[in-house]
């Protein structure tokens, strides 16, 4: 790899509780490295700085240049430009975790690198992963009304491959042939 038509920003999306990040963050333990976004929520027991997200006060996030940034419990949430171009200059595949907005955002600025990944799930599932992970019921409830508001069960219009929900080494395995018949 190396050339620039080889590399790759595979944008991973679905709704909270799909898999994104665990997924990001089984793909950067292969040595496919991931996008960190910059966000104004508190962080959650055992987030790292800079590993998990870029964890910033309000009045920071107005001198920063972002590809797309959304707003979410009233908390902002976003991708900075910085962080595509240093990941660009320093790798040729990457990941990094999205809401639609974002991708079609970057797809937009980036339209030859980006490659959008949707992860599918059901509510039942959704619902399941989010009290597993501790989330309180009406943060849930909350959440998925949130994802019905914005079609986030629904996959972007310009996504480029569709996982269903399944095993997690399934679906590392399924990027891996995606990223290898793109790249021929």
């Amino acid at each position: 790899m190396g050339s620039e038509e080889n590399k790759m920003i595979l944008v991973l999306v679905g709704v909270s509780g799909s898999g994104k990040t665990t997924l990001a963050n089984e793909l950067e333990a292969i040595g496919i490295p991931k996008l960190v976004t910059t966000t104004t929520r508190p962080k959650r027991n055992g987030e790292v700085e800079g590993t998990d997200y870029y964890f910033r006060e309000l009045s920071d996030m107005s001198n920063i240049a972002f590809i797309e940034n959304s707003l979410y419990n009233n908390h902002l949430y976003g991708l900075t430009v910085d962080t595509v171009e240093e990941g660009l200059d320093l790798n040729d595949i990457m990941s990094v975790v999205l809401d639609k907005n974002g991708a079609t955002a970057l797809k937009e600025v980036y339209p030859f690198y980006t490659k959008i990944i949707y992860l599918e799930t059901t509510e039942a599932e959704i619902q399941q992963r989010m009290e597993k992970r501790g989330d309180c019921l009406e943060d849930i409830q909350q959440r998925l009304l949130f994802a019905k508001q914005t079609d986030e069960f629904d996959a972007p219009v310009e996504t480029d491959l569709i996982l269903p929900a399944q095993e997690l080494g399934q679906s590392v395995k399924a990027v891996l042939r995606f990223i290898k018949e793109w790249i021929k």
